[in-house]
Order: C-alpha cells, then sequence, then structure tokens
C-alpha cells in the first residue's frame, strides 16, 4: 500500500450539537401514545417523521416487556429512539434496550436559569437549509428565517425579519427562555422542548410581530 494513503486518517471525530425531540411519557397506554403521535405525524409528516427522539419514560415502574413493545412502536411509526431519559431505578430498562442514558433527572434542568453570556448575532437573513445555534445564550437574528432553515438557542431567539422556518429556545432546558419576531409564519416553534407546528397556531399570530415564551409549561404566543 502506498505510504501516502496509509498516513491519511480514514475519520475525524468531532463534538456537535444535535437537539433531539423528547418524548415525554405520563402513561403506560401504548395504544393512546400511539394515537396521539398518529394525529401529529398526520399534522407535521414533514416535521416528525424519522426524526431521532430521547424517550422520557414516566415516574412508574417500567417491565422490560412494555420497553420494547413501546419502542416497536415507535419504530413502526418512523421514529428513531436515540435514548432514555428516566429515574435511578429505571435504568435497567436502558441497559435492557441498549440506548444510552441522556439525564437521570430532566425535571432539574426545568428551572435554569438564563445565560449571561453575550448573545450570538447573525446579520443577514437565515437561508432554506441553513441551521444556526448558539448554545451558550441568545440568538439575535437581522433578517427573515426562510423555511426549512432552523434557529436554536440554549437562551432566547430574537428574529428582526419574519420567522417562516424552525425557532428552538431554551434548547438546554431553560423555560425562562422566549423566541420574539417581526412576523409570524412558523413551521415550528419550541421552548425547552414544549412546541408547536404551524398548524396549531392560530390565524389571529400570523403576519403579526409575536412573543412566545413558556407558561405552566405550556407554549404562549402573543401577538405584540
Amino acid at each position: 500500500m502506498d505510504a501516502a494513503k496509509q498516513s491519511t486518517a480514514a475519520f475525524q471525530l468531532k463534538a456537535s450539537l444535535h437537539p433531539f425531540t423528547v418524548l415525554q411519557l405520563d402513561t403506560q397506554d401504548t395504544s393512546a401514545i400511539v394515537s396521539d403521535l398518529q394525529q401529529r405525524l398526520a399534522k407535521a409528516p414533514q416535521l416528525l417523521k424519522n426524526a431521532p427522539i430521547v424517550i422520557e419514560l414516566p415516574n412508574q415502574p417500567i417491565s422490560l416487556e412494555w420497553s420494547e413493545e413501546l419502542i416497536t412502536e415507535l419504530k413502526v411509526l418512523g421514529f428513531i429512539p436515540v435514548g432514555l431519559r428516566c429515574q435511578q431505578e429505571q435504568h435497567k430498562v436502558a441497559e435492557h434496550l441498549n440506548l444510552p442514558l441522556f439525564n437521570d433527572s430532566p425535571k432539574a434542568n426545568k428551572t435554569k436559569p438564563p445565560q449571561s453570556t453575550p448573545a450570538k448575532l447573525v446579520k443577514q437573513a437565515v437561508r432554506s437549509g441553513q441551521q444556526v445555534i448558539n448554545p451558550e445564550g441568545d440568538l439575535v437574528v437581522f433578517g427573515n428565517v426562510g423555511q426549512g432553515a432552523e434557529v436554536l438557542a440554549s437562551g432566547s431567539i430574537h428574529i428582526y425579519g419574519t420567522l417562516y422556518g424552525r425557532a428552538l429556545a431554551g434548547i438546554n432546558g431553560d423555560t425562562t427562555a422566549s423566541i420574539t419576531c417581526q412576523k409570524l409564519e412558523s413551521e415550528l416553534l419550541a421552548i425547552a422542548g414544549q412546541y408547536q407546528v404551524s398548524e396549531d397556531v392560530a390565524n389571529e399570530h400570523r403576519q403579526q410581530t409575536c412573543h412566545i415564551f413558556l407558561k405552566d409549561e405550556r407554549l404562549i404566543i402573543q401577538s405584540v
């Protein structure tokens, strides 16, 4: 083999931030879970189909048989389970399913204080297919966020233009984060894992200057 080829690395390992959708379960009623997910998929197939998800198990005794059934049903629906969030006593479920643990105590992150680091400024539009992330604070966009584009921040997101694409604030669990935009036409809004797709946004808020925030673990949209 040529010496130059031998010295060329076959791959590289790089750190990366990939926020996942969290499926927070409050029941072990598999049929109810599947039915609800089917309805959501019908509303937004392009956002949820083949989506990698982290499953937050209900705070109840979980059988290994039920966990296997759940994973099977999720895969049939087209979801890709990539990990679990669960309590200490449920770790055997993660081991049985051969899935990594993402957070032993997900509830603890929900009171995370606002970030104090400087905001990341984006001085142009975010075009379709682009993704902009600030993992350590707020994100400010001086332009539109196009359809198919995605902006994410651990803090709040401020858009001085029209939001056509997706905006995900508080991606590390900051429930005090918010989203503001000059005009709202979003594909998806999310704060600390709570989200709304375009079909769930009331018509009265469309094309309006809006402020989006969390209250009682629900996403609230206010037109300004």
